[in-house]
């Protein structure tokens, strides 16, 4: 991930996307973030999902226990994520420090337990819009035809656009490479056979992104293995 200062948005403890910079022997490679909203805690321990309840009186926090998706995986990994949760499990405060865009949380003893930067819950390289070319259609790579299929990133995580003649909208999340698209919202405008056909595939293509690429103002969107779903540009 890329740090970035939050721009227009303030530095609280909710609303924001935090990513784990100490208090912990953090892994090569590992990702271990935190988002708090209404109550709930959630992100990846860099071994597999998980959530927490929680609870704020001004700069006191509490924590209930962790859930995980419990997923198997490096020894180093599992191990780090004990760390990390025991010292979660542990928190009773935090401390927010605009300038540097950092999230200390503290332990009863009032020590540093964690420390989390800011960072964008979508990677600059993608945010701005982005007109929709090619949507794979069964084996293939197929142009649209509406030329007004498009997605507008922001770094907030929010998407919007346009399926041909429908407008979307959702939430979207990018993770070393990955991108995760939440369900999009399409508004119910008539179209022909041949735009909604066109719509429709486009949109079950988008339902199974699991990552990008970015090179030389092309986006690929691709599926799980690596296949290109759909192919978009700046113009």
């Amino acid at each position: 991930m890329t740090d970035v200062a939050p721009g227009p948005h303030p530095v609280t403890l909710e609303g924001n996307s935090w990513r784990l910079i100490r208090g912990i022997d953090i892994p090569t490679g590992a990702t271990i973030t935190a988002r708090f909203s209404g109550g709930t805690v959630t992100g990846s321990t860099g071994a597999s999902r998980y959530r927490a309840d929680y609870g704020l009186s001004g700069p006191n926090l509490r924590m209930g226990p962790a859930v995980t998706t419990g997923m198997a995986g490096d020894p180093i990994l599992e191990r780090s994520e004990r760390d990390f949760l025991t010292l979660l499990d542990a928190v009773s405060g935090f401390r927010l420090d605009p300038s540097s865009h950092t999230l200390v949380l503290v332990d009863d003893t009032g020590d540093d337990a964690l420390t989390f930067k800011v960072v964008p819950d979508v990677v600059q390289e993608l945010v701005g819009r982005w007109t929709v070319r090619l949507v794979r259609r069964d084996a293939d790579l197929v142009p649209t035809k509406s030329g007004t299929a498009h997605l507008a990133f922001d770094s907030s995580g929010q998407v919007t656009g346009s399926v041909g003649v429908n407008r979307v909208r959702g939430t979207a999340r990018t993770d070393d490479g990955r991108l995760y698209l939440a369900p999009l919202v399409a508004t119910r405008m008539a179209g022909t056979p041949e735009e909604l056909d066109e719509e429709a595939a486009l949109m079950a293509a988008l339902e199974d992104v699991h990552g990008y690429r970015t090179h030389d103002g092309e986006l690929t969107l691709v599926d799980a293995d690596g296949t290109t779903l759909v192919r978009l540009d700046r113009s």
